[in-house]
């Protein structure tokens, strides 16, 4: 794991061969080919307190390291003169969307409690920097859960944003819901070494999955395994996911014969519609998973494995304690284990379910981001 890293680490310095074409882009057609590299950008429009746009960069291809790939995200500038040094950007991994190109942020614009999500950061002095993961918005193989590819987005997606808005400081907050939140606690692992020149002060996850490698996370079904559970979508998604970065996979080893038109419609299907279509065919882990399924998606329970849970910075765990989609044993024990690993962790607990905890912990997230930026000492909960 530690080699592979390095290399991931090495190759965002000095990738040339095999990258993604240039664009029309005058930066991308005279810089050096490289991870963080922003290669288009176009505005929109939504009620935020400032200015949004549409940037596409380029990030590490974490399926093939020596390649790029091309990502997109979306740039909020607040309104008004930036403070001496500039904006303190809010890294923003958002949660499970789905696989298909078009299920990003990005493309679907900004809106509704989005919209209201970004204000709140923004009318704080914070600039906001949202990925939207490879394979979603850009051409790509969405590798779904993988830590590495999402860590390397969070990240380049700020490097690319600080290229084009000078306004944007290097100080960094992460913060990520679900998927994101996986997202964010690996970013701040690789940050020292993959963006040394980014200063990432703090992180916050909220309803962060947890893998082991034995496939817990999908296969679990705490109400039994011949009722629908949450996991029966998160694994189709794997499943399609590996489907399309590894061409020798069998999805038939993995999925009943009952599951496999599911397994195809979770390509382009996103996350809401993609939900009801697995309930409506009455998909249960029962009449899902074949015995071996866990051993069959092994290669991608693998990547979902977070790089370390040693973080330099301050970790601020959100959990919901009526999480039905991650169990919040689950997350304890990632708790746990952060602790174990020397990280500093900040742990809230919300009587809420799993969507409405990114509201819940909003206020917390607020008052843990002005800590951490002003070096104030964070309480860890951390056993001696």
């Amino acid at each position: 794991m530690r080699a592979a890293f390095m290399l991931l680490a090495v190759s965002a310095f000095a990738l040339s061969a095999c990258a993604v074409e240039p664009d029309e882009d005058a930066e991308s057609i005279s810089a050096p080919v490289a991870a963080g590299q922003p290669l288009r950008m176009e505005q929109q429009h939504g009620p935020i307190p400032g200015t949004a746009y549409r940037l596409a960069y380029r990030s590490t291809d974490a399926h093939t390291p020596h390649q790029l790939t091309a990502v997109s995200a979306q740039v909020l500038i607040p309104r008004g003169k930036p403070p001496a040094g500039g904006w303190p950007v809010l890294a923003w991994a958002h949660g499970t969307s789905g696989i298909g190109l078009t299920c990003a942020p990005s493309i679907m614009g900004i809106g509704g409690s989005q919209a209201a999500f970004y204000a709140g950061w923004m009318r704080r002095g914070f600039a906001v920097v949202a990925t939207d993961y490879p394979g979603l918005g850009e051409p790509g193989a969405p590798l779904y859960l993988n830590a590495h590819s999402g860590g390397m987005a969070v990240l380049d997606a700020v490097r690319a944003a600080r290229r084009r808005f000078p306004s944007l400081s290097g100080d960094v907050v992460l913060e990520g819901h679900d998927q994101g939140a996986q997202a964010v606690i690996a970013a701040a692992s690789m940050a020292s070494a993959y963006t040394p020149n980014l200063r990432v002060h703090g992180t916050i996850a909220l309803g962060a999955p947890y893998f082991t490698g034995d496939g817990g996370h999908i296969m679990a079904h705490r109400h039994g395994e011949n009722r629908f559970a949450p996991g029966v979508v998160y694994g189709l998604l794997l499943g399609a996911s590996l489907g399309q970065a590894d061409p020798s996979f069998n999805a038939n080893e993995a999925f009943t014969s009952r599951a496999m038109p599911l397994y195809h419609k979770a390509r382009d299907l996103c996350r809401g519609d993609f939900f009801a279509a697995v309930e409506h065919a009455g998909l249960t882990p029962a009449n899902t998973f074949r015995p071996d399924a866990a051993q069959a998606l092994a290669p991608a329970l693998n990547w979902a494995r977070y790089p370390s849970l040693s973080l330099p910075q301050p970790l601020m765990l959100g959990i919901a304690t009526g999480d039905t989609q991650i169990a919040p044993a689950l997350q304890e024990s990632l708790m746990r284990n952060a602790c174990a690993a020397g990280t500093r962790v900040n742990v809230r607990h919300y009587h809420v379910e799993h969507s409405p905890l990114l509201n819940a912990a909003q206020s917390d997230s607020f008052a843990f981001a002005r800590q951490v930026l002003e070096n104030a000492p964070i309480h860890s909960d951390c056993s001696p």
